[in-house]
């Protein structure tokens, strides 16, 4: 399936997890570790390489559409972690809406993390087209006033002029949200009629798609969820589960290779990231950057699942990105 050729920015909006999407944070979890510095000295450039393969990877979201990081852990947590391990991405994180759906709907659904999830994003979701459906209806009647204001008055035209007024159909323009009653949000459906023969409607259905990244089921069926319910378009791609720091580099590298085949596909889309696509794609993304380690593993290394790429299959040093990284696999 190859994607079709519409993009519209304004069209999508774009949701990150946090935790083993960005962040590893199982692997700094099993290390006991508090902050940066009390991993081995050889994991440190790992976690500058996070920093950067994220901050080009949501550059390349932000293309798309608007985007996103919400995230089940508490409120502060993301820029708390982000300073301890990724301090690179303070400033990134700033240009980027940070949301905790746990700390906003942990009250209304007790222990029940995928409904924390939903909720926002029918929350965020629901906003976002509501404010450019607005912005498309006041659009439509400041055109169609400048393009009355052009028109000459009738009065001005001569009985002799070899001219003459057409009758013109008004016709409605259709401003249909189609927002379902998402977790307290109210349906609205509602029409618009412009009162001005002479100009076309310019207000269109907002094409609404939902774009989800991250390593759990949660991210996975709240986009679903949301999506069947708000009308939307639904498109997640699934990581791999408790990631090694390399995982998160080649996850977020093939994302960011791949970001526009997932944000303008013209279908649903529903894939995941493999473990050997994932070590393909950061042994590739490493080796350009001469940080592969070709020695033995330590025995912390192997106790955090974060050996050797020596030991990995693959292909040649020559072969191509496509090639090293693969295609997503297809759910």
């Amino acid at each position: 399936m190859s994607p079709s050729n519409h993009s519209n920015s304004d069209s999508a909006i774009i949701i990150f997890d946090w935790d083993d999407t960005i962040l590893p944070s199982s692997f700094v979890d099993r290390a006991n570790a508090e902050k940066l510095s009390e991993l081995p000295q050889q994991f440190h450039n790992l976690f500058r390489e996070i920093e950067q393969c994220t901050e080009k990877c949501l550059a390349a979201a932000a293309k798309h559409g608007e985007v996103l990081i919400i995230t089940n852990s508490d409120e502060g947590w993301v820029n708390y972690s982000a300073e301890r391990f990724l301090p690179n991405l303070i400033p990134v994180l700033k240009n980027y809406r940070v949301i905790s759906a746990r700390t906003r709907y942990e009250n209304f659904y007790p222990s029940q993390p995928l409904c924390w999830k939903a909720a926002a994003f029918a929350h965020e979701v629901n906003e976002h087209f509501c404010l450019l459906e607005e912005a498309s209806t006041m659009l439509e009647r400041e055109c169609s006033r400048v393009s009355t204001d052009s028109v000459p008055d009738i009065d001005m035209v001569s009985a002799g002029d070899d001219c003459s007024l057409s009758e013109t159909s008004i016709s409605s323009a259709e401003y249909s949200p189609g927002a379902d009653d998402v977790l307290g949000f109210p349906k609205s459906n509602q029409a618009l009629s412009s009162p001005y023969a002479s100009t076309p409607a310019i207000v269109r259905r907002i094409r609404r798609e939902i774009i989800s990244f991250g390593d759990s089921m949660e991210e996975r069926t709240a986009v679903k969820i949301v999506s069947d319910q708000l009308s939307a378009q639904p498109k997640s791609v699934m990581f791999i589960s408790n990631p090694t720091p390399s995982q998160i580099i080649g996850q977020l590298t093939m994302l960011t290779h791949h970001m526009n085949f997932v944000c303008e596909h013209s279908q649903d889309l529903d894939l995941e990231i493999t473990h050997k696509q994932a070590d393909k794609c950061a042994q590739h993304y490493l080796s350009k950057r001469g940080l592969v380690q070709q020695e033995k593993p330590s025995i912390f290394q192997r106790i955090l699942g974060a050996g050797s790429f020596s030991s990995l299959g693959g292909g040649e040093q020559g072969a191509s990105i496509d090639e090293e990284m693969g295609q997503f696999q297809l759910c």
